[in-house]
């Protein structure tokens, strides 16, 4: 998992740079070149109307029309090196994700249920009677099916709600063993030590 995770990682930094120095790099040097190029061009163009006006005077021959003077195209070589502080400022906008291989950890599958289940847990305390279960991702605690099924290697707790106060089960688990209870509450206390 690691060498795959080494592989992906190798293969984003490569199109980052790829497309870094292609796209971005090249437009800020084509502006650099552009204005380099225009200004030389207005220098050049103003010697040579005030140069030609002074020659004409001076000829006795029909002037024939100015043309304005092309400028020969000339493809410029430029440097793909890259520019180390832009390039990282460039890599944190594109990676600004921890990069990991995303895969799903128990403890943390755990408290995201918990974080979720505690706002279902404050409306249902401060409006018990117009509380909606449906409103919510998952019931509270109080009125959510204790059941804990085994899934991929994790432990799940049931999403749906209890059928009547005096059980802690849903319909669907009315008839099942809860044979991971006790585990899933092991590691409930292992993530609430300090």
């Amino acid at each position: 998992m690691e060498k795959l995770r080494r592989d992906i990682n190798s293969l984003e930094n490569s199109v980052a740079k790829y497309i870094y120095i292609k796209y971005i790099q090249e437009r800020a040097l084509d502006q650099v070149f552009e204005n380099k190029d225009s200004s030389s061009s207005s220098s050049s163009s103003s010697c040579s109307s005030s140069c030609s006006s002074s020659s004409s005077d001076n000829d006795d021959k029909v002037a024939e029309p100015l043309k304005p003077k092309q400028k020969p195209k000339i493809k410029v070589a430029r440097p793909k090196v890259l520019d180390k502080t832009a390039y990282t400022i460039y890599c944190k906008n594109i990676f600004y994700q921890s990069r990991s291989c995303f895969a799903l950890n128990q403890e943390d599958l755990i408290r995201e249920d918990i974080r979720i289940m505690t706002l279902a847990d404050k409306a249902y305390e401060e409006h018990p009677v117009e509380f909606k279960v449906g409103d919510f991702d998952l019931p509270p605690d109080v009125l959510r099916c204790s059941f804990i099924r085994k899934h991929h290697h994790r432990y799940y707790r049931c999403r749906n709600q209890i059928m009547n106060k005096d059980n802690d089960i849903c319909k669907k688990h009315e008839n099942s063993e809860n044979i991971y209870y006790d585990n899933y509450n092991d590691l409930l206390e292992l993530l609430n030590k300090p």
